[in-house]
């Protein structure tokens, strides 16, 4: 990634002078010069990057080592000292990778879950996927246009994405009830009582580029319409989703319908409900971390949405982004 392109990430991301950053790194050396280009850009700033390499190699070795003893509280106490943390991952996080025994493997899952309590409580915390040929066996797509892709929707002006997204924002701030035209009459309806609209411009998940809510759970009605619709993998056309108190029924294709009844009723419930902000997002492609950020679309999800203001626990989250028109 062009090292132009991360200063503007780190800036995006909210780093002021004097702060300690932490770096916290996903890959092994063949890629650390990505990590070093963001603690310049870090220093560049005035603030203090500290690094934290994750390698699965290495952690291997380490955790076919490691006792009992290792990694005590006054390690994971060393996390609370720092302003943000930058989650930077070159291939997935937190996945070993290695086959080792399960008491091994229980004191690395042990020394994960007791990191990211720390890290997460950190004033900010910003996942960035690095486009790199092993986030894209992830995505699905070619890795050359998966590169492409990710880096041009990097390389946005943050100042006017931030502006765009906080004026929807404020737009939708007092909204109690709104409604979602798609296709030929279909008309999708939400609750938005007291619930809370959040921005994505550059201090959460990167790509950056939306606003979005949780509306109230089993308030949400009618029909929504899909041009494209991508589940699983597979591409679909002219899809239609029938949702009654909040929860998702059927589907014009039996294929869907199908993937929706074999689903606990908590992943069938209309969790989330969001806007695209990212104008260098000019198609959809199936990749959900692109397609949600694209201007001019929407994008519900199922499943989880505790996380942000909800009441649904569910053990997935799946998002299907399309075009519509909003009415207050």
């Amino acid at each position: 990634m062009d090292r132009k392109i991360i200063s503007k990430i780190v800036k995006a991301s909210g780093v002021s002078s004097g702060e300690m950053i932490l770096i916290h790194f996903w890959g092994d050396d063949a890629d650390k010069e990505i990590a070093n280009n963001f603690m310049i850009a870090v220093a560049e700033i005035g603030a203090t990057p500290v690094l934290l390499q994750q390698s699965r190699s290495v952690n291997r070795d380490i955790f076919l080592s490691a006792k009992e003893s290792c990694f005590h509280k006054q390690y994971f106490d060393l996390f609370t000292k720092f302003d943000a943390v930058l989650d930077v991952f070159a291939y997935r996080p937190v996945i070993l990778g290695y086959e080792i025994d399960n008491d091994k493997f229980d004191l690395y899952r042990k020394y994960m879950a007791q990191l990211f309590s720390k890290l997460m409580s950190c004033k900010r915390f910003t996942q960035i996927r690095i486009p790199t040929i092993a986030n894209a066996d992830e995505s699905g797509l070619d890795p050359q246009d998966y590169i492409q892709r990710m880096e041009s929707a990097y390389n946005v002006d943050y100042t006017a994405v931030y502006t765009a997204c906080k004026r929807a924002k404020d737009r939708f701030e007092n909204v109690n009830k709104l409604s979602l035209c798609t296709g030929e009459n279909c008309e999708l309806s939400f609750e938005l009582t007291d619930r809370m609209w959040h921005m994505d411009a550059g201090d959460g998940d990167l790509p950056c580029g939306e606003i979005y809510i949780a509306p109230v759970e089993d308030k949400t009605q009618g029909t929504v319409s899909f041009e494209v619709f991508y589940l699983d993998g597979v591409k679909y056309e002219h899809v239609l989703l029938h949702i009654k108190n909040g929860t998702v029924n059927d589907s014009n294709h039996p294929e869907i319908t199908a993937f929706f009844e074999k689903q606990p009723p908590e992943n069938r419930v209309v969790c989330e409900l969001g806007f695209g902000m990212n104008p260098n997002v000019t198609d959809l492609c199936g990749y959900t971390v692109l397609d949600e950020k694209m201007c001019d679309t929407f994008h519900i999800a199922v499943g989880a949405n505790h996380m942000f203001g909800g009441t649904n626990t569910a053990s997935d989250h799946i998002d299907f982004v399309g075009h519509g028109t909003i009415i207050l």
